[in-house]
Formats: C-alpha cells, sequence, structure tokens
C-alpha cells in the first residue's frame, strides 16, 4: 500500500508580497522527512506546480506503545532526570549559531552558498557574522536586521543539509 499523506506540525507563516502569497511552513520528525520527500515529489519545481491538501489531524496518531508488560518502578537515585531535548526554536540564537559554527556542514554550507562571502572572510565564524552585519554573536539576537537573517540563514540551512542528506 503506496502512502500519500505524512504528518507534520505548523510552525510558521510567511508573508512573500513580491508574488502576492503566503508560505505555510511546516515541520515534520526527521526520522519520517524521507517519507514526507517522496510524497512530496522530492525538490520543487518551479517551472510546474503541484498542489496538495492539507488537512488538521483531529487525533494524532499516538507514540507506538510497547506490548511489554508494565515497567517496575525505578528506585530513585541521586541523578537529574535525562534533560528532555528543547524545540530549536527555543535555543538562544547565539547559541544556534554557536552549534553551527561547530557543524562541518555549516562550514560546507557557506562556502558553497555564500561563495563570495566566504572569500572575503575566510573562516566560518567571520563570514556568519558578515552575512548578518555584526561584530559579535551575540549581537545576532539584539539587532532586528542581524536575527531575521539568521532565522532565513538557518531555515535555508536547514533545507541544504535535508537536501544534501536526501542526495537531490
Amino acid at each position: 500500500m503506496t502512502t500519500l499523506a505524512f504528518k507534520a506540525t505548523y510552525s510558521d507563516w510567511k508573508l512573500i508580497k513580491t508574488r502576492g502569497v503566503v508560505q505555510v511552513v511546516m515541520e515534520v520528525p526527521l526520522s519520517e522527512a524521507d517519507a514526507a520527500y517522496q510524497i512530496l515529489g522530492g525538490m520543487p519545481d518551479f517551472s510546474h506546480e503541484r498542489w496538495f491538501g492539507v488537512a488538521p489531524l483531529k487525533n494524532p496518531p499516538a507514540e507506538k506503545e510497547s506490548s511489554k508488560a508494565p515497567a517496575e518502578p525505578q528506585p530513585a537515585t541521586d541523578k537529574p532526570p535525562a534533560a528532555a531535548k528543547r524545540d530549536w526554536r527555543d535555543v538562544p540564537v547565539s547559541q544556534q549559531a554557536g552549534i553551527h559554527l561547530n557543524d562541518p556542514m555549516f562550514t560546507a554550507f557557506l562556502k558553497e552558498e555564500y561563495a563570495d562571502e566566504w572569500h572575503e572572510t575566510g573562516d566560518a565564524d567571520s563570514c556568519l557574522k558578515f552575512i548578518c552585519g555584526v561584530e559579535r554573536k551575540r549581537d545576532i539576537a539584539g539587532m532586528q536586521p542581524a536575527r531575521v537573517i539568521w532565522h532565513q540563514l538557518d531555515k535555508q540551512f536547514h533545507a541544504w543539509r535535508l537536501k544534501e542528506r536526501v542526495g537531490a
């Protein structure tokens, strides 16, 4: 049976004034990204529009439950519980930048997508600050144009990384 749908969460809304449209951003769990990519038909082909229906899930599918008997209660320990994974949007911008700067794929992304800026600066940290128009990474969060540029750069990097992973 061929799957023709995937689940996603609504995460952003962006007005594109020059084209008179709105972009609706949906996020797909990374573990399901390949299936969503296949259902969507791969990378967009701007010469041919493809339309899709979007509908809310009344009862979102529950995570797979184990058929095993309930686990025995664990004795209390002095260890704090494992920290829940934070949503990327809840990570401060300066930390997001630091995380990306430690990722070799981000460096490859900057070299490929921002070749002129890369040649102007020579390293990922300087290139990022040059693109965002700041002297220090912490200034990205406090300056409106820099923050907007950062969020666009971050979104572009995530899309580029997914494209690289899928091999398109």
